[in-house]
């Protein structure tokens, strides 16, 4: 799949669900149910400068009444690819200059939200936004020491669309699709964050699986 596809299908995706925005009565309607706990984690695929890259995530916080969420999460560049290492010049223990591999960091807190406009027993289709704020630098060892250098300051803008099938009631399929924007200085790291992003999901529905064998306590209350 090229950029080009991603690009296209998330706007196909956002021209799509324009007329699904959440209204004022469904908001308000929502909010009035008690809140749950819920958790989750993700591998999201994306690209750095052309090249693939994967940030991986996690997301904890409340959801009322099943359509809205509201947390916070972690989200990091993992594994680290070579594809980002750059070489750079250090001292090595005779003073002598030698080469090694710089290797590129990512990371960032986000808070998260998402409203569901779509729902069925087995169908749901949301509209996810993350807001992030982290950092980038390059790591290295020198000395046995870990060095970093072009560390920057960086803040993120994640919309997405996500569609989701549950086959039963605690398993499921699904896809994501959206667009990271990210401010930070190119010329520090010389690498282009922003870019489209895209996931496909399998999914275990902890709170279903905990409600099912353990209908009767305090956590499945919580769920």
């Amino acid at each position: 799949m090229t950029i080009r596809q991603l690009i296209f299908l998330f706007f196909f995706a956002a021209t799509i669900t324009a007329t699904a925005q959440p209204t004022l009565d469904t908001i308000q309607l929502s909010l009035k149910q008690k809140p749950h706990l819920f958790g989750k984690f993700d591998t999201r695929n994306s690209f750095i400068d052309n090249s693939r890259a994967k940030i991986f995530g996690l997301k904890t916080g409340l959801n009322y009444g099943r359509r809205l969420y509201f947390g916070i999460g972690y989200n990091q560049l993992n594994p680290p690819s070579q594809d980002f290492d750059k070489t750079i010049l250090i001292t090595n223990i005779n003073g002598e200059l030698e080469k090694t591999n710089a290797v590129l960091r990512l990371f960032y807190i986000s808070v998260h939200a998402e409203y569901v406009f779509y729902q069925t027993k087995h169908w749901e289709l949301s509209m996810p936004l993350q807001f992030g704020v982290g950092q980038t630098y390059y790591k290295y060892n020198q000395f046995g020491k870990r060095k970093v250098i072009d560390k920057d300051l960086n803040f993120i803008y994640e919309p997405a669309i996500s569609v989701e099938y549950k086959f039963v009631k605690w398993a499921g399929i699904g896809v994501d699709v959206g667009y990271r924007f990210m401010l930070t200085s190119y010329k520090n790291l010389n690498q282009k964050f922003t870019a489209p992003t895209y996931a496909f999901k399998f999914l275990l529905y902890y709170n279903e699986i905990v409600k099912s064998i353990f209908p009767n306590s305090k956590l499945a209350e919580k769920l």
